[in-house]
């Protein structure tokens, strides 16, 4: 019979991409969560992972199991809340997250906030990291979500899921195939939205690690606008991988495989450390469940 542990072995593998951060993430081994997962396809009668692509792909029916799976944990998480009276406790929560956690999964964590805390109002707000950070730091927000690129004192942050992301164009821009060097995306503008998005800073920091310098940019505040850019054959942006299989497959974005290719970032949900460790478990419990950076983006 298939358990809890091996359903939240299956979600932290398909969210952060392999068995080893998952088992980091669960404190456990990676043998532990491989037999977990050889357990849970065991029981099921099915195999949840393609071997045969690199990194911890899911089969078809491996990402329908895990939809199902996702609702059995955010079930218990709902139980454990309602147990612990948490419940009762939280009645406003204004809270913050990024657009591309706007454009993939808001809707699951309002809906999930809502069944968990029946009477609560909601104000979520929709802004670039550093500004959601500042909020709050001056306290106009309980909680946010943003890449993990704020290690102040005074505050908490909890892993949510670590986000491939890809250099992307038109296919009319960029029509070469295979693995080209990272320098070569020089020729091109690139799309970014600067230093004060989280991913912004993690991939400027990186380029400068790399020893790379791309000098045509256009900066926007807008994760859309950026998307639109593109679209367009403005520019080369980077973009989070999975997002937007549909456009990619109907040859309206591509994939411009760099050497090296662009790290992972990792998203976290933040607190003020004076908030309540009640709140910090129940917020956290729930923005984990329901994080999901792999839903398709809608695009006319």
């Amino acid at each position: 019979m298939a358990t809890l542990k091996q359903f939240e072995a299956l979600r932290w593998i398909a969210l952060l991409g392999s068995f080893e951060r998952a088992a980091d993430r669960l404190h456990t081994t990676q043998s532990t969560v491989s037999k977990r997962i050889h357990e849970l396809e065991t029981s099921l009668g099915t195999q949840l992972f393609d071997r045969s692509q690199r990194g911890a792909r899911l089969t078809e029916k491996g990402n329908r199991i895990l939809e199902i799976g996702e609702e059995m944990l955010s079930l218990r998480d709902r139980v454990v809340a309602i147990a612990a009276s948490r419940a009762t406790m939280i009645r406003h929560l204004r809270f913050g997250v990024t657009e591309l956690t706007a454009l993939t999964w808001l809707p699951q964590l309002v809906a999930e906030l809502r069944a968990t805390y029946p009477n609560i109002v909601l104000e979520p707000e929709v802004e670039q990291s550093t500004t959601l950070f500042e909020n709050l730091k001056n306290g106009a927000l309980d909680f946010i979500v943003t890449p993990d690129v704020f290690r102040k004192p005074g505050f908490r942050s909890v892993p949510l899921a670590s986000v491939r992301s890809a250099w992307m164009c038109s296919p009319v821009l960029f029509r070469d195939r295979g693995v080209v060097e990272l320098a070569a995306l020089a020729q091109f503008s690139i799309l970014t939205q600067g230093n004060r998005s989280g991913s912004g800073v993690v991939f400027d920091q990186w380029l400068q690690a790399c020893g790379v310098s791309l000098p045509h940019k256009i900066q926007s505040n807008s994760f859309v606008a950026i998307v639109g850019l593109t679209l367009a054959e403005v520019g080369v942006s980077y973009l989070p991988e999975r997002c937007f299989d549909g456009l990619i497959e109907r040859e309206r974005l591509r994939i411009i495989e760099t050497n090296p290719p662009l790290p992972p970032i990792t998203y976290v949900v933040t607190f003020r450390e004076t908030e309540s460790s009640n709140t910090v478990g129940s917020i956290s419990r729930i923005t984990q469940s329901t994080c999901n950076f792999t839903n398709p983006i809608q695009w006319a």
